[in-house]
């Protein structure tokens, strides 16, 4: 029996490549806006990128009970969220170029930490809401420790400029500027968006090796 086609629950394009770079077949499926809507970050960052990487797996989950009966019934999906967290705060995705300069102004010359919430969870329409109750997600949790130089005005104006701060978890992104950010502990493709080193320990307990996913 061939394994389940994977699909990624994302948007971001450095997912996307991760994921095709580490030689893996899978498809795209985008979860809807509401699937963040209404999460706070009481429970630190750990919790927060834990339960949106959840509500991510579940709306996909949702798109695919909808679509054509015809296609294949079963899917192992992967989606994945990253916070910064710099002092105690955190920072996700900037709002606008103010929002962003303020994290930024917060991020440089300190010490932070880049958490991301990893969910894989096997989706299978053909079974009962009573089935799918047994076999939860499963997500865990990887921390990358990191430092920003100590950048000038005119650096931190030139990068917002650039725009490359939209859609960035502390409104950066570590393969924007390469020197300005190092990585003292943890993964730096979880930094980028997608902890590589962690998808494929869960990927591989699951029988799944680059060169297995062509099935379903």
């Amino acid at each position: 029996m061939p394994l389940p086609r994977l699909i990624l629950a994302s948007t971001s394009p450095q997912r996307r490549r991760l994921l095709t770079n580490a030689g893996y077949r899978f498809d795209v499926v985008a979860p809807r806006d509401s699937a963040e809507c209404g999460v706070c970050s009481t429970g630190g960052p750990a919790s927060l990128v834990a339960d949106l990487a959840q509500r991510k797996a579940a709306d996909v989950a949702d798109q695919l009970a909808s679509r054509d009966p015809s296609e294949p019934s079963s899917r192992l999906l992967i989606a994945c969220d990253t916070v910064a967290e710099c002092a105690g705060a955190i920072l996700g995705k900037p709002e606008d170029e103010d929002h962003a300069r303020r994290m930024l102004e917060q991020l440089r010359g300190a010490m932070h930490r880049v958490y991301s919430g990893l969910c894989l969870w096997h989706y299978d329409k053909e079974k009962s809401d009573e089935d799918k109750s047994s076999r939860p997600p499963e997500t865990r949790i990887t921390v990358t420790e990191l430092q920003m130089d100590d950048i000038t005005d005119d650096q931190l104006d030139e990068y917002l400029a650039s725009e490359l701060w939209r859609g960035k978890a502390g409104a950066f992104g570590y393969q924007d500027r390469v020197g300005w950010l190092h990585i003292s502990q943890g993964s730096e493709s979880n930094v980028i968006g997608l902890p590589m080193e962690l998808l494929g320990e869960m990927l591989s307990e699951r029988g799944y090796s680059p060169d297995s996913t062509c099935g379903g």
